[in-house]
């Protein structure tokens, strides 16, 4: 039984994610995991209950990924079955699942024998330790942090103005200090308390969000119009440069009626490098009739290798420059482990890529924007890296069309929210699919396309050139989490 309830406890965190049930369920989600994590005394019993919750958590906030790896992805290109599509799935969830063992393995420390703890030793403990186990989430060649728990209030626009201060892993600790309030309280009646400390969490998120400067767009804003094609994968994968090229002409033409300074498409806009082929001659005579900058994404082919590039071209079709994506995603567009993932390279979408090396911040016309490529804005360092490099907005552009769910569209552009906030930059997604949309600085949704629709408009975006608390205390901020975990666990 207290297995399931631990099951339960996962299930419901993962409901609370974006784009699923409901976020408030957070502040309470975790109270059995926490206290049937505690109160085993087994070793074997702490390693289960940290496993079930953290794969049923995980499974039930990426569940979205399924039919993308076993249907989708195999009715398109082909390149393995839908059977290996569910085992890819679930050997997803397992790997992801791998850090989330920290808490486990400091649980162990924390548990001896003749340990004597107290309620408030109990209620830091967990939360540095749970926290602990998201730092350890963005290293290696696996490192994601879906499914982290700060993302879950991404609405509670109140609240996530912590992050410029502690950025999401400070949300998580607060996440995890106020379930473990409610867990290890030995009073009879606890579960009154969850009631009222829900209305205090809404009291306090409602009062600072009341306090947020009312955003007013600057005298010169930079005006970008974001294209979003709504073009099916099928399409996309299956035709040459020269059919896509047709309605990225006719999006071009649209463009050219908008009142902007830059008009930017998604990533894989084409499928293949269109400066190797006669395309290019064709592109560049539409920029110059539209008389406006472009950015948008397709391959690099150079000397054999290829690359997932961001191109910035200017309004006379000039190639200004270009950014190879940093933070590739692990089996679709590298193979990480070789020695050990070797036999999984059919999972790759259309062929693997060289990982670039520098940030990919774009002087356009004075104004430096830190651009992007799909996955790369559930990484927190790659957008610090480019504010460190003079980016005073942030954009991503992200080819979402494999996701036939809300729920995926949801949980990829909610991270703009997070990195806005961290950094105080405006942030803009350019989606083939959606969601296609212009974040503010406090982390509010200031305009956004509806997922699966064709639709061209036109963000005003502010410039920021300030540094956030974050933005200077991130590194150090990971060392004292993980220190405050050991020295909690040790003495």
């Amino acid at each position: 039984m207290i297995y399931l309830l631990t099951l339960l406890s996962g299930v419901l965190t993962g409901l609370a994610m974006p784009g699923n049930l409901f976020s408030f369920l957070i502040w309470g989600s975790l109270i059995f995991f926490l206290k049937n994590l505690d109160n085993s005394k087994r070793t074997l019993d702490r390693f289960l209950h940290t496993f079930i919750f953290a794969f049923s958590m995980l499974f039930t906030t990426l569940w979205w990924q399924l039919p993308v790896l076993s249907k989708n992805i195999p009715d398109i290109l082909g390149s393995y079955s839908s059977f290996m599509g569910v085992l890819g799935f679930i050997g997803e969830i397992l790997l992801l699942s791998l850090p989330y063992l920290l808490i486990w393995l400091l649980t162990e420390i924390f548990n001896r024998k003749f340990r004597e703890t107290s309620f408030w030793n109990k209620v830091l403990f967990y939360s540095f330790a749970y926290t602990s186990a998201e730092i350890l989430k963005d290293f290696g060649d696996l490192a994601f942090s879906g499914g982290s728990l700060g993302y879950a209030i991404w609405d509670h626009v109140g609240l996530i103005q912590l992050a410029s201060i502690f950025g999401y892993l400070g949300l998580t600790f607060l996440i995890v200090f106020v379930n473990s309030f409610l867990a290890f309280d030995k009073s009879k009646y606890w579960f009154y308390k969850l009631p009222i400390v829900l209305s205090v969490l809404f009291i306090l998120n409602f009062s600072i969000e009341r306090f947020i400067p009312i955003e007013n767009i600057e005298k010169d804003p930079l005006k970008i119009t974001a294209v979003q094609t709504n073009e099916s994968q099928e399409i996309k994968y299956n035709v040459n440069s020269w059919k896509s090229y047709v309605d990225f002409s006719d999006k071009l033409r649209q463009a050219e009626k908008t009142n902007s300074d830059l008009v930017i498409f998604s990533e894989s806009t084409f499928m293949e490098d269109i400066t190797k082929n006669e395309v290019y001659d064709a592109f560049k005579i539409n920029v110059k009739d539209i008389g406006k900058d472009v950015i948008l994404g397709f391959p690099k082919s150079e000397a054999g290798e290829y690359y997932n590039t961001a191109w910035y071209f200017d309004e006379q079709a000039n190639l200004v420059d270009s950014y190879n994506k940093i933070g590739l995603t692990p089996f679709a567009e590298f193979l990480p482990y070789e020695f050990i993932f070797d036999n999984f390279a059919s999972f790759k979408l259309l062929r693997f890529y060289e990982r670039g090396s520098e940030p990919g911040v774009f002087d356009v016309n004075g104004d430096k924007l830190g651009v992007q490529i799909c996955f790369e804005t559930y990484f927190s360092e790659i957008s610090n890296s480019q504010v460190k490099n003079g980016a005073e907005a942030l954009i991503s552009i992200t080819n979402d069309g494999w996701f036939g769910t809300k729920t995926g569209l949801t949980q990829h552009f909610t991270q703009g929210i997070f990195r806005a906030v961290e950094n105080r930059r405006d942030f803009v997604q350019v989606s083939n699919t959606g969601f296609t949309g212009h974040v503010d600085k406090y982390g509010r949704v200031v305009k956004a396309i509806a997922p699966f629709q064709e639709e061209i408009t036109t963000f005003e975006i502010n410039k920021n050139d300030g540094k956030t608390i974050y933005f200077h205390i991130k590194e150090i901020l990971k060392l004292l989490i993980l220190i405050a975990a050991l020295i909690f666990a040790i003495l």
